[in-house]
């Protein structure tokens, strides 16, 4: 057994652990600030002791997360004893120093679900939304895997992302942009999540992996459909995998050079099936991530007055306003599960082998080891965990933030939206793993040029 935990050292907190294991270190490197949470106890406290766990869906489903995280980190401290989903127990970790080591720890917290050892225990029900998440045969991809497997699995994904142009992606995201815009502008009302920020991430990346547009659509409606249960479900999965598979079949031949390309000639997997799987997942996740990235720098601009005045103001420039939503309401609040391969102590908790943790970055990005006491000096600084780290770090910031202050500024600046009600009233997406709102209504006035052009429709009731 491991011993992860924190040490109060001169100004800064340090991790302290195992000489003979590389996670020392990179605590070591990752710990500064102030310690927090209670005084560690004589013995480690485990899973099993705990009886009154957090839904973990209560921190993305709060008005104000950051309360929710707090009160965990006032009572557990840097590690917090949850329930996935009711009578699915795992861990949360908030402490900075303490996410950091698990994020680059890729022998001790593993990415392979089938390492859980609540597939033993039965724990997940015939309609788990953890199903998909947690299977005991997950797909063969970069995101599942450690060590070797991953690296070579990441190889591909690395080099289908570096070829990506920027310029030429920043002119197709404007153009898909516009179209979207030009979809709703007629009407002056619009909701945000379902018509613009849900959309812009998919054609985007579909674009990029050289989708048909008929392909691209019904796969949206699919992935849309990913995380439901019952026969019919599956049945959209399957059909999932014709599509892309047929898709990586055509892309071999193609003289294009775009992300299915790439992967579809990569002599690094052993066959098409890795191929699919791994464009699936970097489609939907990318998608979905860049989603809550632009629906929360959207929501900021709309509901928070102090935050729209200085993006407005010009005391924020677009990336400033992209940043200051990474750090306050990151769009990837929990990461999904990693699992534990031995029993191991993180800060007071004794994390049992085949237990889930799930890092929480909303947590560390506001853990008070690590803030400033003036929150201006966050201006700027990108020292968030909202991007990951270690070997399974986004494999592409650049580009995911190319696509996402397009997205943002190309709406502002053509419409002068208004929130269409009391922002205290705003309900958020069902997930534990991404935060942003279920809807974003808003209304606007109609621009001249739809009118000039007569695409005013007043019968228009959507």
């Amino acid at each position: 057994m491991t011993e992860l935990g924190r040490m109060t050292g001169p100004g800064r907190t340090a991790a302290t652990g195992d000489l003979n294991h590389d996670l020392n270190d990179d605590l070591n490197r990752a710990g500064a600030g102030r310690a927090t949470g209670p005084t560690r106890a004589a013995e480690p406290l485990r899973l099993q002791d705990v009886h009154d766990r957090p839904l973990l869906a209560e921190t993305t489903a709060a008005a104000d997360p950051t309360q929710v995280y707090s009160r965990l980190r006032k009572r557990w401290g840097s590690v917090a004893p949850i329930d996935l989903e009711p009578g699915v127990p795992g861990w949360l970790v908030l402490g900075h120093a303490e996410v950091v080591a698990v994020m680059r720890d890729d022998r001790t917290f593993v990415k392979d679900p089938a390492t859980w050892r609540g597939h033993d225990e039965e724990l997940l029900g015939p309609h788990s939304g953890l199903r998909t998440l947690i299977s005991r045969t997950p797909q063969h991809t970069a995101i599942h895997q450690d060590g070797r497997e991953h690296m070579r699995l990441r190889a591909p994904i690395d080099d289908a992302l570096e070829q990506v142009d920027e310029i030429r992606t920043a002119v197709a995201v404007r153009r898909l942009c516009t179209m979207l815009i030009q979809r709703f502008e007629r009407r002056g009302r619009a909701d945000l999540v379902a018509e613009y920020a849900s959309a812009v991430p998919f054609l985007v990346m579909s674009e990029l992996a050289g989708y048909d547009p008929e392909d691209a659509q019904r796969m949206q409606e699919i992935i849309q459909s990913m995380f439901e249960t019952g026969p019919e479900a599956r049945e959209l999965r399957k059909e999932l995998g014709r599509i892309v598979r047929a898709h990586v079949s055509r892309s071999r031949e193609r003289s294009t050079q775009d992300i299915a390309v790439v992967l579809a000639r990569h002599p690094a997997f052993q066959d098409d099936l890795e191929r699919a799987q791994t464009l699936v997942a970097l489609t939907s996740i990318a998608s979905t991530s860049l989603l809550s990235w632009v629906a929360q720098t959207l929501t900021l601009v709309l509901t928070d007055e102090r935050f729209s005045n200085r993006l407005r103001g010009g005391r924020l420039n677009i990336d400033d306003a992209l940043d200051e939503v990474l750090w306050r309401s990151t769009p990837n609040p929990n990461m999904v599960p990693r699992y534990a391969t031995r029993e191991v102590v993180l800060g007071d908790k004794l994390i049992g082998k085949g237990e889930a943790v799930v890092m929480s970055v909303h947590g560390a990005n506001h853990d008070p080891a690590i803030l400033p006491d003036d929150p201006w000096e966050e201006v700027g600084n990108r020292a968030h965990l909202s991007f990951g780290g270690g070997p399974h770090a986004c494999p592409a910031p650049r580009l995911a933030r190319v696509i996402a202050r397009i997205a943002a500024e190309t709406l502002v600046r053509q419409l002068h939206v208004s929130f269409d009600g009391d922002p205290a009233d705003l309900e958020w997406a069902p997930s534990p793993w991404l935060r942003y709102p279920a809807r974003l209504p808003v209304t606007f006035p109609i621009p001249r040029r739809a009118r000039e052009e007569g695409r005013t429709d007043p019968t228009d009731e959507r």
